[in-house]
């Protein structure tokens, strides 16, 4: 089949390579004039990494990738490791593929590359301006013709708004996500810090209705400091990064760890922007005329960080259309196939931003019993389910590391050939 994809990041490009190693013809058009630096690092998860492995790029992804021996979580008032729970080698061992981090703009150019490989074009500087049935025109003049739309375009899809009939953008969470780089260079010679943060790092510190993650990308010889925290100004929504005030950022962190206070003071090119969510009833993936387009990624379920599964669920959407279309796949399947689709990833992705959520919350609470419940938890018992480090609960890693995006189509196909009614399962 003629595939276009709208939208050259994570979850189109997955999607394309996925729908080539099916052998169907694809194309990518993106708005951008070519891949530009985007953002910093990314979890990447076991169930994000051995779909990488089933791709054949692994190593690829690894090269450019940093593997976190561990992940701590601290208490915001003094730094005291409150739980620290092994990923290396660990994950490895237990699903079969590692947990790394990586930088975002190394993720898409692995990707480009081999979507360009498998014979996918590539388009840039094409923004796409109107759909009708099955023809794509963009800002240049260009049409495009296929027999499948994918909508991967992000939060403030133009694909999205089409489906809906209306305008359809993502709605502020009333938190802010701080964001600055510290050269490793800088933290290694200061023998405080680096005795307390080794490299390489994955750690938070919990504090009350704020987070702070800390990070390191060999890829740049960087460490990350990201923070949430709520936003002064009601109702404010700022789309991608703007420069921050240090001395705003610091004020609200006040009486936390001098470690992070520190850490923040080595820090350089301070940006801010506002962590936003799809609303909940934007569960329409398909459109009802053509039956033709779908949203994936972002553009579909957008979702907060906590969890680190944003990236990967575009991943799996991609993977999911890869095994859903084989080669053999006609024209005429493609709305039951589409159909199928949304009955299977609108369950797991709402489920995945809805723990998202609730892990959010468990780590941004106030002072208190609740809080002081959680961290003699995370400090006295045993992971199990709920467990107030997300990486270490069992339960959750079970249902979301161990999914089978193959299985799961297969499933799928099965029961819609044998009538069985998904939603009685």
């Amino acid at each position: 089949m003629e595939i276009l994809v709208i939208g050259a990041g994570i979850a189109g490009l997955s999607a394309a390579i996925s729908l080539a190693h099916s052998g169907h013809h694809l194309t990518v058009l993106e708005a951008q004039k070519e891949l530009t630096p985007v953002g910093a690092g990314i979890q990447m998860p076991p169930n994000a990494t051995k779909l990488f492995r089933g791709w054949g790029i692994l190593d690829k992804i690894k090269e450019k990738a940093t593997i976190p021996s561990d992940v701590s979580f601290r208490s915001y008032r003094d730094g005291q490791i409150l739980h620290k729970h092994g990923l290396w080698p660990e994950m490895e061992e237990r699903f079969g593929s590692p947990h790394v981090q990586i930088h975002r703009q190394a993720l898409v150019e692995v990707l480009a590359d081999e979507a360009v490989r498998l014979g996918v074009q590539v388009r840039f500087n094409h923004t796409v301006e109107r759909i009708e049935d099955s023809m794509v025109k963009t800002s240049n003049g260009e049409s495009f013709s296929a027999d499948l739309i994918i909508g991967a375009d992000g939060e403030r899809s133009f694909c999205r708004q089409l489906i809906l009939g209306e305008p359809s953008l993502p709605r502020s969470t009333g938190t802010l996500v701080y964001r600055c780089n510290v050269d490793q260079q800088r933290l290694l010679d200061d023998p405080e810090l680096c005795k307390d943060l080794q490299l390489p790092i994955l750690c938070s510190w919990l504090g009350p209705e704020a987070h702070a993650v800390v990070y390191s990308l060999d890829y740049n010889n960087v460490v990350t400091v990201a923070i949430t925290c709520p936003d002064p100004v009601l109702g404010r929504v700022q789309f991608g990064p703007r420069e921050g005030d240090i001395n705003e950022l610091k004020a609200s962190l006040a009486g936390w760890d001098p470690t992070l206070l520190k850490l923040l003071d080595l820090g350089t090119d301070l940006r801010f922007w506002t962590l936003l969510q799809l609303p909940e009833e934007n569960r329409i993936w398909t459109d009802a005329q053509s039956q033709k387009i779908l949203l994936i990624g972002d553009a579909a379920h957008s979702m907060t960080p906590y969890i680190a599964q944003g990236a990967s669920q575009g991943l799996e959407d991609g993977a999911f259309l890869g095994h859903l279309f084989p080669g053999t796949s006609a024209p005429s399947e493609i709305p039951n196939k589409l159909k199928l689709f949304c009955e299977r990833r609108q369950p797991r992705a709402f489920r995945v931003r809805n723990k998202a959520w609730s892990v959010g919350s468990v780590y941004q609470l106030t002072d208190g019993p609740e809080q002081q419940a959680r961290d003699n938890r995370m400090q006295n018992e045993v992971p199990a389910k709920d467990f107030p480090n997300p990486f270490a609960d069992p339960f959750l890693q079970s249902w979301l590391y161990d999914y089978d995006v193959q299985a799961d189509v297969a499933d799928a196909i099965e029961k819609s050939t044998h009538g069985t009614d998904l939603k009685d399962e």
